[in-house]
C-alpha cells in the first residue's frame, strides 16, 4: 500500500500549490452552504443516491460532514491524519453500500463548481495556479476514496475465493471418499455373490440338482451384473461416462432371477405372467437406454 507522501509525490503536489489552496479558503467558504445544497439537490434526482437522503436528522449530519470535507480541501495540513480521514470517508461509503459511482459524480460536481468560483473571483495572475492546485487536491481525494472501495472489494473477493476454493477441495475429497466406499461395497457384495453361488452349486451335490442348477443360474446372473458394476465404477473413476443402463440392468436381472426362483416355488400362472411382463418392460427400457448411450459415445 502506498503512503500518502508517495501519492503526493506521484501527483507532483508541491508546497506552492498547498499555499495556493490555503489562499482559496476565504474565496470558497462563503459559497460552501450553497454548494452543499446544490449537491444534495443533484443527489435527490438520482434514486440510488436519494434513498440515503430521506431522514432529516441524517441529512443534517451529512450536510455538516460534506461541508467539513469541502472546506478541508484548502487549509491543510495534508499529512497522515488527512490521509486517514479520507480513508474513513471511503470506508463509511462502503459500509452503507453507496456505489463508488456517486463518489465520481460528486468529484465532478465540485470540480465544475470550484472552477466557476475561481474563474470569477480569483485574479488572472493566480487563476491558473489556483485551478491546478484545486484539480490536484480533488484528484488526490478521488484516488484515496476510490482505492478504499477497490481494496474492500478485493478483500471480499479474496475471502470468497478462498472459501469457495476450500469448499470445492473438500467436496472433491469427500466425493472421492464416497466413490472408494462404493467400490469397496461392490467388492464386498461380489464376494457375497460368489459365496451364494458356491452354496447353490453345493446343492447339486447334496441331492437337490434341480434347485441347485436354477439357483446357481440366478446367482451367475447376479455375479455377471456385479462384474459389470465394478467395471463401470472403475471406468468412471478413471474419467469414463456414467452408465444409466446398468441400473436398469440391475432391475432386469432381479426380475429374471425372480422368475427362476418362482419356477421352483410353483407360483401361480398370474404371478409368473406378471414377472414376465416386468421383464418385457424393463428389457424395452434397457434397450432404449443402451441405444441412447451408444449414440452419445
Amino acid at each position: 500500500m502506498r503512503t500518502f507522501q508517495e501519492i503526493k509525490d506521484n501527483y507532483r503536489f508541491t508546497a506552492a500549490e498547498m499555499e495556493t489552496l490555503k489562499s482559496l479558503l476565504p474565496v470558497v467558504e462563503p459559497h460552501a452552504d450553497r454548494l452543499i445544497g446544490d449537491f444534495h439537490h443533484l443527489c435527490r434526482q438520482m434514486p440510488d443516491a436519494a434513498k440515503f437522503l430521506q431522514d432529516e436528522a441524517l441529512m443534517a449530519r451529512l450536510s455538516e460532514a460534506h461541508r467539513s470535507w469541502l472546506l478541508a480541501l484548502f487549509p491543510g495540513p495534508f499529512d497522515e491524519r488527512y490521509y486517514e480521514r479520507l480513508q474513513r470517508v471511503g470506508h463509511a461509503h462502503v459500509r452503507i453500500g453507496l456505489s463508488a459511482h456517486f463518489v465520481y459524480v460528486a468529484m465532478n460536481f465540485f470540480r465544475l463548481q470550484l472552477q466557476r468560483i475561481i474563474d470569477t473571483e480569483v485574479g488572472p495572475r493566480l487563476r491558473e495556479l489556483s485551478q491546478r492546485a484545486m484539480e490536484k487536491i480533488l484528484d488526490l481525494n478521488l484516488d484515496i476514496i476510490a482505492r478504499t472501495y477497490h481494496e474492500e472489494e478485493m478483500r471480499r473477493v479474496f475471502l470468497s475465493y478462498r472459501l469457495d476454493n476450500a469448499l470445492i477441495r473438500f467436496a472433491h475429497r469427500f466425493t472421492f471418499g464416497l466413490n472408494m466406499l462404493l467400490l469397496v461395497g461392490l467388492i464386498a457384495l461380489s464376494l457375497g455373490v460368489v459365496a451364494v453361488l458356491a452354496h447353490d452349486i453345493s446343492l447339486i451335490f447334496r441331492g437337490s440338482p434341480e434347485k441347485g442348477l436354477v439357483s446357481a443360474l440366478g446367482s451367475l446372473l447376479i455375479l455377471w451384473l456385479m462384474i459389470e458394476l465394478l467395471d463401470a465404477e472403475i471406468d468412471r473413476l478413471q474419467g469414463g461416462a456414467f452408465q444409466l443402463s446398468l441400473f436398469v440392468g440391475v432391475a432386469l436381472v432381479a426380475f429374471i432371477r425372480k422368475v427362476l426362483v418362482a419356477s421352483l416355488a410353483h407360483e401361480s400362472m398370474q404371478v409368473e405372467i406378471l414377472y414376465l411382463a416386468g421383464i418385457l418392460i424393463l428389457g424395452a427400457i434397457y434397450w432404449l437406454v443402451s441405444r441412447a448411450e451408444g449414440k452419445k459415445s
